[in-house]
C-alpha cells in the first residue's frame, strides 16, 4: 500500500464558483423509525477524533471520478489537516477483488457500491455502511426518437431492457414497476411469449448495453458513472429519464462501507475521513473551476466529460449527487428492493438494520459546525441528515 498523498498529487484550489450536484436541502424533522429501530437522528455515543496522526486503509476501483469528494479531499490536503494518512490500494479486478479485502480486514474502507455490500450482508458478512459517495447516478438510455416516451409504468409494457448487475437504477425501477402491477421477466422471450410485461436482461457491461440499444436489440438500458453522457455523444441515443424522476424518491448508489472490526476500533480515523470528505463537498458546491481541475488531474479524463458528469453541461443533466450522507432510510428501502427482486436469498429485510450507521457522519457534521467556518452549509446537510437517517445503529 502507498500513502494517498503519494498517489494523488496535490492541486491548489480556485475561487471560481459553480452549482454542483451536491445536496444541501434544509428540510428537517425525522420520521418514525420502522421495525422498532431507534432513530439514528437521536444523539448517540460521543465520537471524538484523536489528536495524533492516524492511518486508514482504503481500496479503490481504478480511477473512477465518482469518488469526487475523496479526490478533492486528497488533492487539497484535507486528510493531512485532519491528522489522517489515507493509504490506498487500487485494484483492477473490481468488486470480486475488493470485497474479500474489505470483509477480511485487509482494508478498512471501500467507497464504491451498495449492491456488493448488501449482497455480502445478506450472505452473513459483518459489514457496516457508514457513509455515502453518490446518491442516484443512474440514467435510462433509449433511441433518441423515444426519449420522451417513458412517463408512467404502463409505458414500459412490452419493453426489453438491458442492465448489468452492479447498477442500482435498474433495480429500483424494476421494483417500482412490480409494485405498479407489471409482471417482470428476465429474458426477451418472456415478453415475446406474453409471460411478462417487461424483461430486464443482464448483459456483461455498460458498453454492451448501449450497443444493444443502438442495434435495436433492446428498447432501453441503464448505465451509471456518467456513462450516459458518453452514450449520447453520437446523437443516436438519448437519456430518457433518471429513475428518481419516475419512482418518486432518491436512492443510494455508491456507499462507504467498512468491516465490523474497523468500525469498532477505528472510529477516530473514520471520523477524520468523513470530516475531510465533507469539507470537499463544500468545495464541490462552491469551486467549480478548481474541482474540475482536481478531478481531471486525478482521473486523466477530459474537461468536457468531468464538467458534464460533475455539474452538468449544456442540455445534459448530471445524474450523480456527490454526498457523504449514509441515507440509512434509503439503504433500508433499497435492501428491501433487492430482496423483492430475488437478488438476496435471505428474505429478512430487517437484517440490514444492524449493518448501517449514521453516527460517524453526524459527528463529522457536528464537528464542522462547531468550528464555525462555512457552518451554514453544514447546517443544511444536518437538516437533510435528520430526514434521511431514521434507521440503523
Amino acid at each position: 500500500m502507498v500513502g494517498a498523498g503519494a498517489m494523488l498529487a496535490g492541486c491548489g484550489s480556485s475561487s471560481a464558483s459553480g452549482s454542483a450536484s451536491v445536496s444541501g436541502s434544509t428540510s428537517a424533522s425525522a420520521s418514525a423509525s420502522a421495525s422498532g429501530s431507534a432513530s439514528a437522528a437521536s444523539s448517540g455515543p460521543s465520537i471524538v477524533a484523536n489528536d495524533e496522526m492516524e492511518e486508514l486503509n482504503t481500496v479503490l476501483l481504478g480511477k473512477d471520478s465518482k469518488i469526487a469528494c475523496i479526490i478533492v479531499a486528497n488533492q487539497r490536503g484535507y486528510y493531512t489537516d485532519e491528522k489522517l494518512t489515507v493509504n490506498t490500494q487500487v485494484v483492477s479486478g473490481g468488486f470480486p477483488e475488493a470485497m474479500p479485502m474489505l470483509s477480511d480486514g485487509t482494508v478498512d474502507v471501500l467507497p464504491f457500491g451498495s449492491i456488493p455490500t448488501c449482497t455480502y450482508v445478506g450472505q452473513g458478512d459483518d459489514l457496516v455502511i457508514f457513509g455515502g459517495t453518490v446518491t442516484n447516478g443512474s440514467e435510462a438510455i433509449v433511441p433518441i426518437e423515444m426519449k420522451d416516451s417513458y412517463k408512467k409504468a404502463e409505458d414500459f409494457k412490452g419493453k426489453k431492457i438491458a442492465c448489468f448487475r452492479m447498477e442500482t437504477g435498474h433495480m429500483v425501477t424494476k421494483s417500482w414497476l412490480r409494485k405498479e402491477g407489471l409482471k417482470i421477466g428476465d429474458k426477451p422471450e418472456d415478453v415475446d411469449n406474453g409471460d411478462a410485461d417487461v424483461a430486464f436482461i443482464l448483459l456483461e457491461s455498460m458498453m454492451a448495453e448501449v450497443t444493444a440499444v443502438e442495434n435495436g436489440e433492446v428498447d432501453m438500458c441503464f448505465v451509471n458513472s456518467g456513462q450516459g453522457y458518453v452514450a449520447i455523444q453520437d446523437g443516436v441515443t438519448a437519456v430518457a429519464f433518471q429513475p428518481q424522476e419516475l419512482i418518486g424518491h432518491e436512492f443510494p448508489c455508491c456507499r462507504q462501507s467498512t468491516n465490523r472490526a474497523a468500525f469498532e476500533e477505528k472510529k477516530s480515523q473514520l471520523l477524520k475521513f468523513e470530516i475531510a470528505n465533507i469539507r470537499a463537498m463544500y468545495d464541490i458546491a462552491n469551486d467549480k473551476e478548481g474541482v474540475i481541475k482536481d478531478i481531471m488531474e486525478y482521473s486523466g479524463q477530459p474537461e468536457d466529460y468531468v464538467e458534464a458528469i460533475t455539474y452538468g453541461k449544456d442540455d445534459y443533466v448530471a445524474a450523480m449527487q456527490f454526498e457523504m450522507d449514509p441515507r440509512t432510510s434509503d439503504v433500508y428501502a433499497f435492501y428491501g428492493d433487492m430482496v423483492d427482486n430475488g437478488d438476496i436469498e435471505d428474505t429478512n429485510k430487517d437484517l440490514i438494520l444492524e449493518h448501517m450507521d449514521s453516527t460517524i457522519y453526524k459527528a463529522a457534521l457536528d464537528t464542522l459546525i462547531a468550528r464555525g467556518e462555512n457552518a451554514d452549509f453544514y447546517k443544511g446537510l444536518l437538516a437533510k441528515y435528520e430526514k434521511n437517517n431514521t434507521m440503523g445503529v
